[in-house]
């Protein structure tokens, strides 16, 4: 656990428990990872040094609530959503502008096509009515020629008048007529030839037309589906940013709460320490009354029944033993809170250990507090007395339950309770502290060294 709670930040900076957090799966990636290429010399330590790694990140995660964590790691989660929401929405909005600019051109290259295919029918029509205008002409000159040099006009002139002038006139007529016809032919040939290239033209543009409403139509079909698509992701990032804000709402929330929580923390501290100094000053009072009896006793002649209490409430002087059989996980010493961002004391050696693994008193003593406590969790206080002129408590936190109550007495080595992980904790460990004259202190720097 955590104390000495300095100024709070106006602007605390709420993903570093994320980072944090994702450190701490590289650590484990990054493990794996090893165990395929070391080899089977260095694998052991090269995993040790991995998890130490990783319990060091665990031990500064375990500064905050997990409901703050919790909170944190939703507010990243959804943060990372959105952006992927918005992305995907940039490639749809993108997507449909590109429809929409394809589904111009197409209307374009349509209107184009149809107004070729227009002029071409007019082309046609106009080449019609110039074939059909030559044609009748050329049909009623050769009717006349037909006429003018038939066998008819043959017998006509055995049977009237007609001259030689006549006759010559009637010679150059039908020259004249002949190439005339001749000429209206060639005309008819020419407009017969221009009749057939617009037709061709005509049809051509015809079927450029038809093809290309077929192509602005599935064009079109592919707008909407944009359209529609880009319309899916807008709700979906609206709903994103929903979650986002939900998600933001809540982590602001909690870090209100934590704050107000490290407040009470270091309150509770204080108070602790307190309670051990009042206790302290009570032995002391009755070390003094004690001894002020003895001399008393010795005064009347009675100092043999003074000496065999000379060391009552006195512990030995040898040292304790660790509460639980495992490695530190966290030590003693300053760090900076997670998420708040200011650097803090942890008051206590954090040792790894399995949960329901026995917990031991480091000493003999008396059992002189226990209850529960939102960031300790589950706690339990032991006085040791004065060991060589300085009065010691031990405290043991975050356990699942205890098994001595207020007033025991205990012995070193003997079972108080069971490791768990109540209160602010990432995982089952035992916050072991020490006070030290009612002073919280390292409690490897002596006791346990």
């Amino acid at each position: 656990m955590n104390r000495a709670l300095p100024h709070l930040p106006e602007n605390p900076i709420l993903n570093r428990i994320a980072r944090v957090l994702v450190v701490s799966l590289l650590s484990v990636t990054m493990l794996g990872t090893l165990a395929t290429r070391a080899g089977a010399d260095d694998l052991d330590d090269r995993r040790n040094q991995l998890d130490s790694q990783i319990e060091a990140q665990k031990s500064v995660v375990e500064g905050a609530s997990k409901e703050l964590t919790d909170a944190v790691s939703a507010l990243e989660a959804a943060k990372t959503e959105l952006a992927a929401a918005e992305t995907s929405l940039s490639e749809a909005e993108n997507n449909l502008t590109a429809a929409k600019e394809l589904d111009t051109q197409r209307a374009s290259e349509l209107t184009a096509a149809e107004t070729r295919a227009k002029k071409a029918k007019a082309a046609v029509a106009a080449a019609q009515a110039a074939y059909d205008s030559v044609d009748a002409r050329t049909s009623e000159e050769i009717t006349v020629i037909t006429q003018q040099n038939g066998g008819l006009a043959e017998l006509s002139v055995l049977f009237n008048d007609v001259g030689i002038g006549n006759m010559n006139q009637r010679a150059q007529l039908a020259d004249t007529l002949f190439s005339s016809s001749a000429l209206e032919l060639d005309e008819l040939t020419s407009r017969r030839f221009q009749l057939d290239a617009a037709k061709k033209e005509a049809d051509e543009a015809e079927a450029s037309a038809a093809e290309a409403r077929k192509v602005a139509a599935e064009q079109l079909e592919t707008s909407k589906a944009a359209e529609e698509a880009a319309k899916a992701k807008r709700a979906e990032v609206a709903d994103k940013v929903s979650q986002r804000d939900a998600a933001k709402e809540k982590a602001d929330s909690q870090l209100t709460a934590e704050k107000g929580r490290q407040s009470e923390l270091e309150s509770e501290s204080n108070d602790v320490d307190r309670r051990i100094q009042e206790r302290i000053a009570q032995q002391k009072r009755e070390e003094e009354e004690r001894q002020a009896r003895e001399r008393s006793s010795q005064q009347s002649g009675s100092s043999s029944s003074s000496s065999s209490g000379s060391n009552k409430g006195s512990s030995s002087s040898s040292g304790f033993i660790r509460p639980v059989d495992g490695a530190i996980s966290s030590p003693y010493g300053m760090r900076v809170h997670p998420v708040l961002g200011y650097s803090k004391l942890h008051d206590g050696t954090d040792f790894a250990a399995g949960c329901g693994a026995p917990i031991r008193a480091a000493g003999d003593g008396v059992v002189s507090e226990r209850y529960f406590n939102a960031g300790y969790g589950n706690r339990l206080m032991i006085d040791h007395g004065s060991k060589g002129g300085t009065y010691v408590t031990t405290g043991y936190n975050h356990a699942t339950s205890y098994v001595v109550s207020v007033g025991d007495h205990v012995s070193q080595g003997q079972v108080i309770g069971y490791v768990g992980t109540t209160g602010y904790s990432t995982g089952c460990h035992l916050h072991l502290m020490v006070w030290e004259n009612g002073s919280v202190t390292n409690p490897m720097s002596r006791w346990f060294s």
